[in-house]
């Protein structure tokens, strides 16, 4: 797996101490022994918020169904599969809040 320590430190700045701590123990597992295939799940292609992430899987944190998710593009290099960082943040906010998800933060990232 690969992390951006640019993205991950600035998505760890904005996040509660709760959400940090998930985090940085994801990061410190998946790094170990990469993401363990059955707490990966697909993105859909075009969320219902309007996120647009295909190639992409997510992870709930912590696991099982956590508050917090942790999404990753599927890459290829040198004919070999990996996973790239691509955002950390809250899955859902309540529908009046404005603010953004881990999935907006992910669409964002990857469409500009």
């Amino acid at each position: 797996m690969v992390f951006d320590d640019a993205l991950f430190d600035a998505d760890i700045e904005r996040a509660s101490e709760a959400g940090a701590e998930a985090a940085r123990a994801a990061r410190k597992r998946f790094e170990g022994g990469g993401a363990p295939r059955d707490e990966l799940r697909l993105c859909e292609a075009e969320g219902s918020e309007g996120a647009q992430l295909p190639h992409c899987l997510k992870v709930y944190l912590p696991p099982p169904a956590g508050r917090f998710g942790m999404v990753l593009q599927v890459e290829v290099v040198g004919g070999r599969g990996q996973l790239r960082y691509v955002a950390f943040g809250v899955r859902h906010h309540p529908p009046e809040s404005n603010a953004e998800t881990v999935y907006g933060i992910a669409h964002r990232r990857l469409r500009g």
